[in-house]
């Protein structure tokens, strides 16, 4: 640590500086692969294609991002002394403030420097959502010091559908309960008679309480569409940064940019160290063939396809740059490979061609095209109207579901017994536990995410698999929109179970225990050799 931060309790309590290489290592999901997966059946190298689901390959802009969340961070706490004393004294000036009823008026700070403001704008598509949420988990978000002073190191909040001040600080109070397991602030600060100033000037007295180190804002594209509130969030979002020292950082689509020229100061202080633009990768972009090339190993095919010029430019002329479309793309083209094999009882070689690309585009990416025409054609006022690409991933999946060619006229259920029985669904269930767990999902969120799908379409198999995925987008995007939703009942024990693949240790301990045996001995058994650990 550097002389700068020595002594700062806020800044020891982060993980160390990373480099750019080291960062890289840190954010990249690369999911395991083995050459002789080519010779396994059908059936389970769909399985291992799916495994691209969680593939996630960092490069320079991402690297270059998280070392500059990571500097807003330390700066930030750098202009708040961590000592108690100084502490209270920032507490005892916002209480002032608010009593006086200016706390959120151009003022004297009540902290020695201001803090940063950035903006990572980009096309849907392209990872920021993704990136910044694996940076943010390199932090702890809640630390707890000896003297009692609970510090929050960072907290994400997605600006409301309509752009509401009132949604943003009711959604504020309760990211901030829910990390500290109560419902206080909520009660007091967000309930329906409180005015919108109230809730603002409040938000700025729990967000000094807890020394929030950097509160990112995600979605701001959707600021301002209730109205005049766009000025007024703005200056108050100003006041956090200005006033308590508070960084914030915006996150955004191409649209948003448009909206930070038009809010003035704002707008010109969203330059700090983590701010920057992504769009598409170019086709000449180094950073788009070390992409592909990474991309392009996670073969299944039983013959293996090299990769040439032609193809880059096929993916990038199907997929004009955009990530999320290309690794959808390089899935479905895949799955129809090694299904046109099994249709034609292996007469048709498993060899992928720009052909097979261009075809697999044509049917899997039409929920996309008028996204991928707009940035073929350089139309910016056209590209800015794709605020969300989740609809149009929606629409992927269930296109994936829908046999291609020969298989059309496979009766689903002729082979359901080889496909589908006990193996296979904990096999699947294990690959979307896996998938949810990627996403930094609680294990009661992918218990219930994974009930619900089940219900709806029953448990997870080979035949339902991209259905299966689509539903638990829906799902997820159902209780993002609603909140903090509850379950509509207890799970039971073996739906809880049904998630785990056969063999996992909390599913060896759970048979144990139900069993009234000794459960160190039933881990040890199972060969994990924990339990020794223990």
């Amino acid at each position: 640590m550097t002389d700068d931060y020595a002594g700062n309790r806020y800044i020891e309590a982060l993980p160390r500086p990373l480099s750019l290489h080291d960062w890289v290592l840190a954010l990249n999901s690369l999911p395991s692969r083995d050459e002789d997966e080519r010779a396994l059946p059908h059936e389970d190298r769909y399985l291992k294609i799916l495994r691209l689901t969680r593939f996630f390959r960092a490069g320079a802009r991402q690297a270059e991002f998280a070392r500059g969340v990571d500097a807003v961070l330390r700066e930030g706490y750098f202009g708040r002394d961590g000592s108690n004393r100084s502490h209270e004294a920032r507490q005892h000036d916002v209480a002032a403030a608010l009593e006086a009823g200016d706390l959120l008026s151009p003022g004297s700070p009540v902290v020695i420097r201001k803090a940063d403001s950035s903006c990572l704008i980009g096309l849907p598509g392209m990872g920021k959502t993704l990136t910044l949420d694996r940076v943010l988990g390199r932090y702890p978000q809640v630390v707890r010091h000896d003297d009692g002073e609970v510090q929050i190191v960072w907290l994400k909040l997605a600006c409301p559908p309509r752009g509401s001040i009132r949604a943003l600080c009711a959604d504020f109070f309760m990211e901030v309960d829910a990390l500290l397991g109560q419902t206080t602030y909520k009660t007091l600060f967000g309930g329906e008679n409180a005015s919108e100033e109230s809730m603002m000037s409040h938000m700025v007295v729990v967000a000094n309480r807890h020394s929030i180190g950097l509160l990112v804002v995600d979605e701001i594209q959707h600021l301002g569409k209730a109205g005049d509130e766009e000025h007024l969030l703005m200056t108050f979002l100003t006041t956090l940064i200005n006033k308590i020292g508070v960084p914030v950082l915006f996150v955004g689509t191409m649209s948003a940019a448009e909206r930070f020229e038009r809010t003035g100061r704002m707008g010109r202080r969203a330059i700090g160290l983590a701010s920057a633009e992504w769009p598409r990768f170019e086709r000449t972009d180094g950073q788009w063939r070390k992409f592909v090339r990474e991309l392009w190993g996670y073969q299944w095919t039983a013959v293996p396809t090299p990769l040439d010029d032609a193809m880059i430019d096929a993916l990038h002329d199907e997929t004009q740059g955009v990530v999320d479309l290309v690794v959808k793309l390089w899935i479905a083209v895949q799955v129809r490979v090694i299904d046109d094999n099994k249709a034609s009882g292996g007469d048709e070689p498993e060899i992928i061609t720009e052909k097979v690309i261009r075809e697999a585009a044509a049917k899997h990416l039409a929920p996309m095209r008028k996204l991928l025409d707009a940035l073929k054609g350089g139309k910016p006022g056209e590209i800015a109207k794709f605020e969300d690409i989740v609809p149009m991933q929606r629409a992927f999946w269930k296109s994936l579901r829908e046999a291609d060619g020969p298989l059309a006229g496979i009766d689903a259920d002729a082979d359901a017994p080889g496909r589908s029985g006990p193996a296979h669904v904990g096999q699947n269930a294990a690959i979307v536990r896996e998938n949810l767990e990627w996403r930094k999902l609680d294990e009661a969120t992918i218990a219930e995410v994974m009930r619900q799908a089940s219900e709806a379409l029953g448990p997870p198999d080979n035949r339902n698999m991209p259905a299966y995925f689509a539903k638990v987008d829906d799902i997820l995007t159902g209780m993002q929109a609603a909140g903090a939703k509850k379950r509509s009942r207890p799970l039971t024990p073996d739906e809880v179970a049904a998630t785990y693949v056969d063999g996992d240790l909390r599913q060896v301990a759970a048979r144990a225990h139900a069993a009234r045996e000794n459960v160190p001995g039933a881990i040890s058994d199972s060969g994990s050799g924990i339990a020794a650990a223990a």
